[in-house]
C-alpha cells in the first residue's frame, strides 16, 4: 500500500464541520461517494477503464458483456417461454457506471440482429447524477436507433411489476458500510473526526447504536459467528455491510418473475470476520492502485468493500430470494465459452499478433483469481409460479 497523509479537501472540511465536526464512518463514505458536487460518484468524476482509477470486467474486455448476453439471451427465451406473454421482458441494470456493461450486451444482440431485441425493455436505475449524464451519452446512439432504454427509479415502478432479469454489477462494493473496531475489550463504532488544527481526518471510536448491536447479534444466531472472533489483535477492525437488505427487501417487492444476477468481490463470514483479517476489507482506488489510507481527499479516491457472501444470501432469502448458486467469475465464464474464445484469437487475429496477444492477455486477466477472475456471480431467483423453471448455463444447473 502507499501512504498518504489523510488531508480534508475545503469543501469536505465544511461538511464535516456542518455535522459538528465528528461522522460515522457510514456518513463519511456516503459523503465522499455521493455528494453532488464533489462526491467520486456523485460528480461524474470518477474514471472507469484502463487509463481510469480502475478497471472493470466490462471495461478490460469487449468480450466480458457478450459471455453475460449469451446467458442473458437464454434467461430471456427461457423467461418468455414460462410467462408464455407478448409482454416485454425487462433488463435492468443497478448502477450502470459508464454504461460499458448494458451497452455491450446491446451490441450483442445488434450485431446477432437478433429480433430477441424488440422484446426487451432495459431499465437503468442510476442515483448518482454525474454518471447518469455520461451513460445518457453512452446509450444516445441506441436511443436513436428506437432501442427501448429507460432511465427510472426504483420507486416508478409498480411492485411485482418486473418479469426479467435484474444486474447488479459492482454495485453492492460501493454501499456504504459501518465500520466496528475491538480496543481494550469493547466494540467501538468506528467514526471520522476533523481535526481543526492542520485540517486532517482521522478516526475516532463511538458507542455502539443499537442498530449496531442488533445486525452483530443477527450474523451471530443465523450465521454463528462471533465478533469480535476469538484470539483477535488490538484494534481489530471489520466492515458491516447494513444497507444490502434494505435494497434487497425494496427490489423483492418489485420482481415478479425473474432473476437477481449480483457480480461482486465476496468472501465467506468465516474469512471475512477473520482474526486475520483485523484491518477489513475496505479499500481506496486511484490510478490503477489500491490505497489502505481510506480518509485522503475524500471525494478523490473511489472507496469499495467486499460482500460477505454468507450474509448476502441469507439476507437475500429473507427478501423474498432463492439461492440458485454462487460461482467464481472464471469458472462461470468458461462455461459461458471463454475456452472457445481463447482457442480462436490466432485465427481471428493472424496477421496482426499485437492485437492478439493484448485479446488474450485481457480475456486471461477476467478469469485470473488474482485479477477479476475471484470476483463472485450470485444467481438467484424470485417467482410467484412454481412451473416457473429456468437453465443457468453460467453455474451449469436447473433452477
Amino acid at each position: 500500500m502507499n501512504s498518504f497523509p489523510a488531508n480534508s479537501p475545503t469543501w469536505f472540511t465544511k461538511k464535516i464541520c456542518e455535522k459538528g465536526g465528528i461522522l460515522s464512518f457510514y456518513d463519511y463514505m456516503n459523503i465522499a461517494l455521493n455528494d453532488p458536487f464533489n462526491g467520486y460518484y456523485g460528480s461524474g468524476k470518477a474514471k472507469i477503464g484502463q487509463d481510469g482509477d480502475f478497471v472493470t470486467s466490462p471495461s478490460l474486455s469487449d468480450d466480458f458483456a457478450v459471455f453475460l448476453a449469451i446467458q442473458i439471451e437464454e434467461w430471456i427465451l427461457q423467461i418468455k417461454n414460462n410467462l408464455n406473454s407478448r409482454k416485454k421482458i425487462t433488463v435492468l441494470e443497478f448502477g450502470s457506471g459508464n454504461g460499458c456493461l448494458l451497452s455491450g450486451i446491446i451490441n450483442y444482440f445488434l450485431n446477432r440482429k437478433s429480433q430477441i431485441i424488440n422484446d426487451i425493455s432495459f431499465k437503468i436505475i442510476e442515483l448518482n447524477i454525474g454518471m447518469l449524464e455520461i451513460q445518457k451519452k453512452t446509450f444516445k446512439k441506441f436511443l436513436e436507433q428506437d432501442i427501448d432504454i429507460q432511465w427510472i427509479s426504483l420507486s416508478d415502478l409498480k411492485d411485482e411489476s418486473i418479469n426479467g432479469i435484474v444486474i447488479a454489477h459492482e454495485v453492492l462494493d460501493a454501499f456504504c458500510v459501518e465500520r466496528i473496531q475491538f480496543k481494550k475489550g469493547v466494540i467501538y463504532q468506528q467514526g471520522v473526526q476533523l481535526n481543526k488544527e492542520n485540517q486532517t481526518l482521522e478516526f475516532i471510536n463511538l458507542p455502539l447504536t443499537e442498530k449496531i448491536k442488533k445486525f452483530i447479534k443477527e450474523i451471530k444466531n443465523e450465521l454463528g459467528v462471533i465478533i469480535p472472533p476469538k484470539d483477535v489483535s488490538e484494534e481489530w477492525t471489520t466492515e458491516l455491510n447494513i444497507d444490502n437488505l434494505i435494497w434487497l427487501e425494496n427490489l423483492s417487492r418489485k420482481v415478479n418473475n425473474g432473476i437477481l444476477l449480483i457480480i461482486d468481490y465476496a468472501i465467506d463470514s468465516k474469512k471475512y470476520y477473520s482474526p486475520k483479517k483485523n484491518n477489513g476489507t475496505i479499500l481506496a482506488y486511484k490510478n490503477q492502485r489500491a490505497f489502505s489510507e481510506i480518509l485522503n481527499s475524500p471525494g478523490d479516491f473511489d472507496l469499495t468493500c467486499h460482500l460477505c457472501s454468507d450474509l448476502l444470501i441469507y439476507q437475500a432469502k429473507l427478501a423474498g430470494f432463492e439461492s440458485i448458486g454462487l460461482v467464481k467469475q472464471g469458472e462461470a465464464l468458461l462455461l459461458l465459452g471463454l475456452a472457445q474464445k481463447l482457442f480462436e484469437i490466432q485465427s481471428n487475429f493472424k496477421n496482426d499478433l499485437s492485437q492478439a496477444l493484448l485479446t488474450r492477455e485481457a480475456l486471461l486477466r477476467l478469469v485470473d483469481p488474482i485479477c477479476l477472475g475471484d470476483f463472485k456471480w450470485f444467481v438467484f431467483k424470485k417467482s410467484n409460479s412454481k412451473e416457473f423453471s429456468i437453465k443457468s448455463r453460467c453455474i451449469n444447473k436447473n433452477i
